[in-house]
């Protein structure tokens, strides 16, 4: 393709409205196959869509595309992948386009973060381990893989975004992106509303799950999942397209960073509606019933509380306390909306998100007890073994899977303390997950990844804490979600989640890249 004809597609004025045009387009086709009974073959004609966008726009133009695709990415209908997810050849698309169209690529000339080389480490380290410890290799080197295609995203993403306009325009994208994936839940919890709770199970497992992850999650998903939670009665927990709950927690936990950061950088009447999607991201957070998620905002709000009590970036601090205000005045109003939903649901059942939230405390609950005896075992295990076991290889720690040499077998063994195919069981925390699949020097690089996240964010806020502008609001609202993430990875693994990880990375490269090139742009963006 020529330059010319590149420049003059780039110059097409409704080539946004396209990007429109293909997300409510792959929106109504999902909604269908979903709902409709419509052909599944519409994967194939949305993902040739997709790949001919990508093929024929520009690189920035397709990323904006492909962010906003994110809710809609199902999995492809084939006979060999049964769970493969359209991102993963739409990212491998990309990637290859962008390597295409530069013509004098070369490694040191890319831009490159602080913390990729601790990536790379922890990549290979964890991979290493599984070829000289592991039993499933060819497990470690899927999961090295799937993290490589979203890190060919994340490279694309800060080699192409170019000034201060794109950056801004990047982020509302994800933004709507991720109130894709907010609304998607209160459609969900709307549907509970409409039928009995185990037909709405049935349904949900047997066409939504099945659609986005394939039959194996589907058929786990009609006997055991984290959508209601257990304690006396069933308690609902939004979940919307996610394959749990606490994925879905962990988006909405990032839209309400980023769009409080982006309070900063709008007209007024947007920032009305924002503030509006706000308040629904904090509402999704609590009825999502994710402790994890509600004990790991205590980190956050405390570095928040500390910085206005100490007039550090007051005027940053006092904004995003406000989400946490939200969140906090839903949990002492819960009991009002408990009933409310009780009475309106066909299916009573009262929820009770207060005692949920006090259950975090309590040793004697049933699923705390789980994840204390996970957490014992898992420790246990990384002590024998702290080489490692690699990538992929955790089931090797569960007693249930020992001594199986086939992995499709060791996987499918059922563990009876989760009720779940031992392929879905985690350590129930991230870092005793790594601890156990790359072992203490892999442990060593995941944790200066995130030492290196953190000082850098934190030393460009220190040093603009008298700035009152977006780019440096949104570099705090990094910081926090970094926070909030690293105590709530302390009970589990969610971060590993697709999505999830697609969103963080987004972020993190978008923060990362104003970071870097901030004394290269304008003093002032679209306000």
């Amino acid at each position: 393709m020529t330059k010319e004809l590149l420049e003059k597609i780039k110059a097409l004025p409704k080539l946004r409205l396209l990007i429109i045009l293909f997300t409510v387009w792959q929106y109504l086709s999902v909604a269908g196959m979903a709902v409709l009974h419509w052909p599944d073959s519409l994967v194939w004609l949305n993902l040739g869509l997709l790949l001919a966008f990508v093929v024929l726009s520009p690189v920035y133009e397709s990323l904006l595309l492909l962010v906003l695709s994110i809710p809609f990415s199902v999995a492809v209908p084939n006979h060999t992948f049964e769970a493969l997810p359209m991102w993963r050849i739409l990212y491998a698309a990309l990637f290859m386009v962008w390597l295409a169209r530069d013509k004098k690529f070369r490694i040191r000339d890319l831009v490159w973060l602080p913390w990729d080389k601790y990536l790379a480490w922890f990549a290979g380290l964890g991979l290493l381990s599984a070829m000289l410890f592991g039993q499933f290799r060819v497990e470690a080197i899927k999961q090295v893989l799937f993290w490589l295609n979203i890190y060919c995203m994340y490279l694309v993403l800060v080699n192409t975004l170019k000034n201060k306009q794109q950056i801004f325009e990047l982020i509302r994208y994800v933004i709507w992106s991720l109130a894709i994936i907010v609304t998607l839940g209160f459609a969900q919890l709307i549907g509970t509303f409409l039928t009995d709770l185990d037909t709405f199970w049935v349904f949900w497992a047997v066409n939504i799950t099945k659609l986005y992850y394939g039959a194996s999650l589907a058929g786990v998903s009609l006997y055991s999942n984290s959508w209601f939670s257990y304690s006396g009665t069933r308690e609902l927990r939004m979940f919307s397209i996610m394959p749990d709950s606490q994925s879905f927690a962990y988006v909405c936990l990032i839209a309400l960073c980023m769009g409080t950061a982006l309070t900063r950088s709008v007209f007024k009447h947007i920032k009305k509606w924002l503030w509006s999607g706000i308040r629904f991201a904090a509402l999704g957070l609590m009825l999502s019933g994710t402790r994890a998620v509600w004990a790991g905002m205590v980190a956050p709000f405390l570095a928040v509380a500390v910085a206005h009590y100490k007039n550090f970036q007051k005027h940053l601090a006092r904004k995003f306390l406000i989400p946490f205000l939200i969140i906090f005045a839903l949990f002492a109003v819960s009991p009002i909306f408990n009933r409310g939903l009780a009475y309106i649901r066909v299916g009573k059942f009262q929820e009770n998100f207060l005692v949920r939230a006090t259950s975090i405390y309590n040793l004697q609950e049933t699923s705390n007890q789980g994840r204390l005896a996970m957490w014992a075992e898992s420790a246990a295990f990384a002590a024998r073994h702290p080489w490692g076991v690699g990538f992929g290889n955790f089931i090797m720690s569960l007693s249930q899977s020992q001594g199986l040499a086939d992995y499709n077998q060791a996987s499918a063994r059922i563990v009876k303390r989760y009720n779940l195919p031992a392929k879905y069981v985690s350590a129930h925390s991230l870092y005793l997950q790594v601890l156990v699949e790359a072992g203490l020097l892999g442990f060593l690089a995941f944790a200066l990844f995130w030492l290196s996240a953190v000082r850098y964010f934190w030393t460009f806020v220190r040093h603009h804490k008298h700035a009152e502008d977006f780019l440096v609001y949104f570099v705090a609202q990094a910081l926090l979600m970094l926070l909030w993430i690293l105590a709530a990875a302390v009970f589990d693994v969610t971060l590993f989640n697709d999505k999830v990880l697609m969103y963080f990375f987004l972020n993190l490269g978008v923060a990362g890249l104003i970071v870097k090139r901030y004394h290269e742009y304008e003093e002032n963006v679209a306000e």
